[in-house]
């Protein structure tokens, strides 16, 4: 990631000196992803380098693990570990803390660590924070390749008015998650209370970037 090239850079940099206060030696910490995770990662690999902390990460991309490997933090997995705590950032947040996420198509990951964590930080600046859901961003949802068209049917069925194909920006054909599934961009009419639930009980859907109120989150911004 060009750091240099990150919108509010000097905001975002601020949310991750605020979570990287709270990192203390032992713990097992799960890494969100986006820029604003990693600044973060970047902040808690400072303090784990000056302080000579041992922590375990449970990062949800790629990106971020290398973040960590640089800076020698120790890679940990949710088989063998337990999260005391995780951060991420958002793409949107309403005044219920109802977030999407998963613009940079690892929502399945982030919501595993998210599940699992007793708390999750999530960094937002303020241009996150919106009135309703669907403002700025589709709801991405990751289905396995085969089942492509069976779950556009059953999202149109969920009310489902716009659904693209995600494409890859700097190469040709669509984009392929770390699980090597496809994503699907979706807006619906209405964003209703048991949405994200009727999403993910579709055959062939792996995850949605649609995460309701009922995880233990706190906004920090």
């Amino acid at each position: 990631m060009d750091i240099d090239k990150i919108s509010r850079k000097e905001e975002k940099i601020k949310l991750g000196k605020k979570i990287a206060e709270r990192v203390k030696d032992g713990q097992t910490i799960g890494f969100g992803s986006g820029s604003t995770s990693y600044l973060t990662a970047i902040e808690i690999g400072k303090k784990v380098e000056k302080e000579h902390l041992h922590i375990i990460a449970i990062p949800t991309s790629k990106e971020i693990e290398n973040v960590c490997k640089q800076y020698k933090i120790q890679i940990g997995n949710l088989v063998e570990n337990k999260i005391d705590w995780a951060f991420d950032g958002a793409d949107e947040v309403d005044p219920d803390n109802n977030m999407i996420k998963g613009m940079g198509a690892a929502m399945f990951k982030e919501k595993l660590n998210i599940a699992n964590s007793k708390i999750t930080y999530i960094l937002v600046d303020k241009s996150k924070m919106i009135k309703e859901l669907d403002t700025n961003f589709p709801i991405p949802v990751e289905c396995h390749p085969l089942a492509l068209n069976s779950v556009k049917e059953k999202l149109i069925e969920l009310g489902a008015i716009e659904i693209k194909l995600r494409q890859a920006l700097k190469k040709d054909g669509p984009v392929i998650t770390e699980n090597n599934n496809l994503i699907l961009d979706v807006r619906f009419t209405e964003i209703y209370e048991t949405l994200e639930k009727d999403i993910k009980d579709i055959t062939g859907v792996i995850e949605s970037g649609l995460f309701t109120n009922s995880y233990n989150i706190e906004i920090i911004n």
